[in-house]
């Protein structure tokens, strides 16, 4: 019996080590405290691309794509400029005449992003213009009118 009773106390040796081993050590995370952001203001597009698309007709910009589904119109021919509307901004892919008449009235507006080159995708529009102002996307209208290429061709 004595033989038996030894192995009872190795097994129940080994079961407390283990018991033992698997407790873990719990470390205290520092309390965070919650930060509220109260100038966030809920900044969406507020305007639908019908709207723009007539924005763009009055300011006498061609739209190449007029018929284009979803929220993506081209400025005046295939290689124009082009116009993106996405739910909290404005994103124009510029051509590289359409991106330094931008560059040169680019004081006014103090919501524009400018990336010369950031558009690697597309070779004709590889700059982009980034905005959240429907009063940005007014007068940048008015900028890409004024480039001959973007606008309509006159009848003859």
């Amino acid at each position: 019996m004595k033989a038996n009773e030894t192995k009872n106390t190795k097994v129940a040796t080994k079961e407390t080590t283990k018991k033992v081993a698997e407790k873990k050590t719990e470390t205290k995370k520092p309390a965070t405290k919650k930060v509220e952001n109260k100038e966030k203001k809920n900044q969406k597009v507020t305007v639908t691309m019908q709207e723009v698309v007539d924005m763009m007709t009055k300011a006498g910009i061609k739209i190449y794509n007029p018929d284009g589904k979803g929220n993506y119109r081209i400025m005046g021919s295939k290689k124009g400029s082009s116009i993106n509307l996405q739910t909290k901004k404005y994103i124009i892919f510029s051509t590289d005449d359409d991106y330094a008449a931008v560059e040169a009235v680019k004081g006014k507006y103090q919501d524009l992003v400018l990336g010369k080159g950031a558009n690697s995708q597309d070779k004709s529009r590889p700059n982009s213009v980034e905005f959240t102002a429907l009063e940005t996307l007014k007068g940048l209208l008015a900028v890409y009118a004024k480039n001959p290429a973007n606008k309509p061709v006159a009848a003859k």
